[in-house]
Order: C-alpha cells, then structure tokens, then sequence
C-alpha cells in the first residue's frame, strides 16, 4: 500500500461497479477510488472523467499492473469474474467482488484457492442482511418473538430490466451464471441460510416448470425448519420480494412490494396475544440515491478494516464458493 492510511481501489464494471461500488467506497474516508476499468478504453474513459477517477483503463490486466492499485473491486458477469479474482491474488491485490462468484463450482473452487494461497483479503456482496430491516428481523427471530419456527415461504417475483427490455445480457443466461438461478436464488440461498441456518437439501419442480427466468421449490433448512421458495424475474406487477416465517407462537413478514431493489422493507409481526400482522419497521424508497449503495458500504467498509488488521471479512468468497456449490446442484438436478 501506498499509505498505511490511504488504500486505493481500482474498481472493474462500469455499470454496477460505476453506479453502486465507486460511491460505497468513496463513503469511507479511508480509501479511494484511483482507477475505473472497463471492456472500451473510450467508454472507460468517459465514464471516468464524469465520476471524477483519475485513470482509465480499456482491460482489467493493466488496472491490477498498476502498483499504486491495492485492493480491485469487481463487478463483471461471472463467467468473467474468477480470471481477474485470480490475477489480483496472484499480484497480491486484495478482492472485493460480485455475486454469484463465478458461471461453474470448479471456477469459483479456483478462485477461492487463489485468494487463499496469496492470502489476500477477499469479500464478496451479498447485500441483503446488511439492510436494517433484514437485521431486525435476524434479530427478532433469534429472540424468539414467534417462538421455534417451523415453516416458511420466500417469494421473490418482480421484472427485471433486462427481462423487460429483453436485452442480451449474462443475466438472461443460466450457462453464463445468470437467469433466476445465478441472478436471484444465489441470494435466496445466502439470506435463508443467514436468517433459519443450514440449508440441508433443495427441491426444485420438475424441468419442465423451470425456466431461465423462474423457479420453485422447497428448501429443509436445519432444525426441521423447511419452507417453499418462488422466485420469477419476469412476472410483471410482480408482488416483489417478501419472506413468512411461521412459529409456534406467532408468524413474522419481511417484504418490499416497491420496485426499489433495497430499500421499500418492511417488518410485520404477529402473535397468537395480538392476533394480528402489525408493521414494526418500515423504510419507504424515495431518497433519489441508488439504494444498494448503502448495504454495499457496509461491507465495503468491513473490508477496508480487514486490509488494515489483515484479519477476514464476512462475507467472504468462501461464502460465494458454498453457495455456488448448491446452485450448480440445482442446475445439475435439471439437465436433460
């Protein structure tokens, strides 16, 4: 490093990584962003000069050549994204990336083996449990305010751009890690699993009711907790993403019906005393900034601590690696 006070980031994207990693980081004074990496030196270029960062690069490679460049934040495709995990490592570059880790279980094992044999820093964005209303229902659930719980439901349906636009991208690609599988239940998995424990097995609907843009299932988490999951990514008017959790002593809602991605959560409780679903937090959207900054700051700035005490962060690729693990399961179970 440069400083033992200044850690510099290059960042590789410039569409999430332009929009949601450039102001996380910039959030926190101890850092900054000193380079902006992209597929077309020209585009690169200009959007750099609109976001204020110094140099642009037209290929990652020269960005994690650049000895002034500490730790690279990454937001490409997953088909993409292990390559440059692993020429950061190999340069000894700290790594903060993107969800799902990468398009197969042996790519993400590599670029997990990487980051550990060089012993650099690495994190990964799962961004959900960092947003209040998710940490108040963690919370609130472990406290055992609807007592054990036994069941659930995870329903995630909402139109994305790119189903709306149908425009080409790795998101509408299961083979490149995307459609509703690499796309959203990567985060299905990771928030079940940090909300109700390990999940211990994954059924999903027969092939033919799974399609690029939609799954169903059901999901038996440890503790003999088990629930059904729906997720679609082209439902239009979609009833946004919302989770019931059913306990032996009341029931609890965390859902956001608005088409903000982050913000728009609220928590309702109910109990057998009450006997009704009463809101305890509610967050409207509306602020004009991008609501996925904040979440994404919040483990950008656990990130940055671990650089400076060389200690680990949550989450970790190790994280992205166990999730990749069951999402190449459920993709497999569906094969022809």
């Amino acid at each position: 490093m440069t400083s033992p006070e200044l850690i510099r980031v290059g960042v590789v994207g410039l569409r999430f990584g332009a929009q949601v990693h450039v102001p996380a980081f910039r959030a926190d004074p101890r850092c900054v962003v000193a380079a902006l990496a992209g597929r077309d030196v020209s585009r690169t270029m200009s959007a750099a000069q609109k976001l204020g960062i110094p140099v642009a690069f037209g290929d990652w490679r020269l960005l994690l050549a650049d000895d002034q460049i500490d730790a690279v934040c990454i937001a490409v495709p997953p088909l993409d994204q292990p390559a440059i995990i692993e020429e950061a490592a190999r340069l000894g570059k700290h790594v903060f990336c993107e969800k799902p880790l990468a398009a197969s279980v042996s790519a993400a094992e590599q670029a997990v083996e990487a980051v550990q044999r060089a012993g650099v820093v690495h994190a990964i964005d799962f961004i959900f449990p960092e947003i209040p209303a998710w940490m108040m229902t963690q919370k609130l659930l472990r406290e055992g305010a609807i007592g054990t719980p036994r069941h659930f439901t995870y329903t995630w349906r909402t139109q994305t751009f790119v189903s709306r636009a149908k425009v080409e991208s790795w998101k509408n690609r299961r083979e490149d890690g995307g459609g509703a599988v690499g796309n959203f239940l990567s985060h299905v998995i990771f928030n079940l699993e940090w909300l109700l424990g390990d999940m211990l097995d994954f059924e999903s609907v027969p092939r033919r009711a799974m399609g690029v843009s939609f799954i169903d299932g059901v999901a038996h988490m440890a503790d003999g907790v088990h629930g059904s999951i729906s997720i679609s990514t082209d439902a239009y008017l979609g009833g946004g993403h919302q989770i019931e959790v059913f306990g032996e002593s009341g029931s609890l809602v965390l859902a956001n019906a608005t088409p903000d991605y982050a913000d728009g959560f609220e928590v309702s409780i109910g109990t057998r005393e009450s006997g009704r679903l009463a809101v305890v937090s509610r967050r409207e959207p509306g602020s004009g900034t991008d609501g996925r900054i904040a979440p994404t700051g919040r483990i950008c700035g656990r990130f940055l601590d671990a650089i400076q005490s060389r200690g680990m962060v949550m989450p970790n690729l190790e994280h992205g690696l166990h999730v990749q693990r069951w999402l190449e399961r459920i993709n497999d179970a569906h094969e022809p």
